[in-house]
């Protein structure tokens, strides 16, 4: 999906990525990051931010949600994370990591609240029902405290990916408020959807999605009950392109992901935005039959979308040389990716990919690299099975 752009405009970062598996820095099933790029990504995030007085909180499960990255990213300009689950805030927190946003996507478990509260420390939680927040009220009175909280506002009508549904439905949104307000271990400072934002139909822009008229909504509900809102929280494609949208519909947070890698999906279209494609996912292949060559995996998504691959012996001859790619089998553990053959393939050439992934579901390897535009490149920072 991301493999023209990734050769346009950061060809140094396939090279590199070849020369580090050709000189047996880093084994086959490895994503390769490079650093220098994630840091000017995050500090073009964080000016455009300042720019149209948005806050971000960063997201790190796209890249193996390591505490060594959410450092890195604090200091280059975005102060806190958002913890998609209890386990990636658990990571994050560990290595000294600031937690923004917790509870969106997944809720903790009620057993989980006193270490939240103790232990993670988040600015806001995220809640999808009447039942969570009386259950982080309870603890938060029992620690003399009180939590603020923003609510995700969903409606039937709205676009939620499967896996991710729930929330407090707009219609109902009302009553539910009566009952909240009633929980003193809690206070309500905004709303929550997701995806706020869709590729358009040229593929030259985003797009808003209803969740947007949701949200918009939502708040005037709550405001209609005298709550203060100060968080109306829009994640999906956060980027340096979508942040003046975002302010013109009123939005007051954002959370990138991908666009820290330069891999939303306009990154793939658009070669004039500001974040640049910063990760390509290294393999070699291990066998060969008639028809394919087969590549160690462990890394592949079955949302990745790709198309094709570079492969050579080494790091000139990869970029000439280009392959189809046979689709990887949501259904099937992804230990072997598959090329259509060519010829001139032989076993133990280094494959190099570049696709939108998700490095905390997969089986892979993360390697951080410095100096990928220089002539002597080197891994900084190694995650073995990326988590």
């Amino acid at each position: 999906m991301f493999l023209d752009m990734t050769l346009k405009r950061n060809e140094e970062l396939v090279r590199t990525a070849t020369l580090l598996h050709r000189n047996g820095d880093i084994p086959a099933n490895t994503y390769v990051l490079d650093l220098d790029r994630i840091e000017e990504n995050v500090q073009a995030l964080s000016r455009s931010a300042s720019e149209h007085g948005i806050t971000l909180y960063y997201m790190t499960k796209q890249i193996g949600r390591s505490p060594f990255i959410g450092q890195i990213i604090e200091q280059n300009g975005i102060d806190k994370a958002v913890g998609v689950d209890i386990d990636e805030a658990t990571m994050l927190k560990s290595g000294g990591c600031k937690i923004g946003n917790l509870g969106h996507l997944v809720q903790p478990s009620k057993s989980q609240w006193k270490y939240v509260l103790e232990e993670l420390q988040p600015e806001v939680v995220t809640l999808f029902s009447y039942e969570r927040a009386q259950q982080l009220s309870h603890v938060a009175l029992e620690l003399g405290r009180r939590q603020d909280i923003i609510l995700r506002v969903i409606k039937p009508s709205d676009q939620v990916f499967p896996g991710q549904f729930g929330g407090f439905l707009l219609d109902e949104l009302n009553d539910e408020i009566e009952r909240l307000i009633t929980l003193p271990g809690i206070r309500i400072i905004g709303i929550t959807s997701f995806p706020v934002f869709q590729l358009n139909e040229e593929k030259n822009g985003m797009a808003f999605t209803s969740n947007i008229q949701t949200l918009h909504r939502a708040k005037t509900i709550l405001e209609q009950h005298n709550l203060e809102v100060r968080q109306v929280n829009a994640p999906s494609a956060t980027s340096c392109h979508t942040m003046p949208l975002l302010k013109e519909s009123g939005v007051t947070h954002g959370e990138p992901g991908h666009a820290i890698t330069g891999t939303t999906p306009l990154h793939a279209y658009r070669e004039d935005l500001a974040e640049v494609p910063s990760m390509v996912y290294v393999s070699e292949i291990s066998h060969m039959d008639q028809d394919f060559a087969y590549t160690i995996a462990g890394g592949f998504y079955a949302r990745g979308n790709m198309e094709s691959a570079l492969y050579g012996s080494d790091e000139t001859a990869l970029l000439t040389q280009r392959t189809n790619t046979a689709l990887v089998s949501p259904e099937n553990i992804d230990y072997y990716g598959a090329l259509e053959k060519k010829g001139n393939m032989h076993v133990g050439d280094t494959v190099v990919y570049a696709f939108r992934t998700q490095i905390f579901v997969t089986r892979a390897h993360v390697a951080f690299v410095r100096g990928v535009r220089t002539s002597n490149p080197e891994v900084v920072y190694f995650q073995k099975r990326g988590l």
